[in-house]
């Protein structure tokens, strides 16, 4: 031991001893190949689910559009003066989310109850009064959608804004 570091009342039998020399450290390193194996395919699960997760998120590219599209025409629900332009643009705003979302033979030719019952067939919130409103949107000219209240606008916007979020294609 180091002279120094002795106490003076230390015994001599006890002056001769040396401290014990520590182990290595331990390696965090796995030490067979199996942890390799297993290291590898967490890495590949992972990068697997990452590209499913951002697969998906590509594909509901078309549905987040459609919402921020359905949210401008909602603020301009609000006011009198905008109220029937924006009505209009609700119908073909759930088409193209439709036409996005499943082939065009299947949807492009639908029109009137056919159209309505997709809709509700593919968890749609439209009910009559909604679904009625929806599809007198697109035809009626502006000046006689002035009388559409404004709550009967918003629940329009709410059914189409669930449908959007919601919906499901059949295969």
């Amino acid at each position: 031991m180091n002279a120094s570091l002795v106490p003076a009342d230390t015994p001599a039998a006890l002056q001769a001893l040396h401290e014990l020399p520590l182990p290595a450290p331990v390696s965090y390193a796995p030490q067979t190949i199996g942890w390799m194996f297993v290291a590898v395919l967490l890495v590949a699960l992972a990068l697997a689910c990452a590209w499913l997760v951002w697969r998906r998120y590509e594909k509901s590219r078309y549905r987040r559009e459609a919402l921020a599209e359905l949210a401008r025409i909602e603020a301009q629900l609000n006011d009198d003066a905008t109220r029937a332009a924006a009505l209009t643009q609700i119908a073909p705003l759930v088409k193209r989310t439709a036409l996005a979302a499943t082939s065009r033979e299947r949807v492009a030719a639908l029109s009137g109850a056919a159209w309505l019952a997709y809709l509700r067939k593919t968890h749609g919130a439209f009910d009559d009064e909604s679904g009625a409103l929806l599809y007198t949107a697109s035809y009626t000219p502006d000046e006689s959608l002035t009388r559409v209240t404004r709550q009967q606008a918003q629940h329009l916007a709410q059914a189409a804004r669930a449908w959007i979020e919601r919906h499901h294609v059949e295969v």
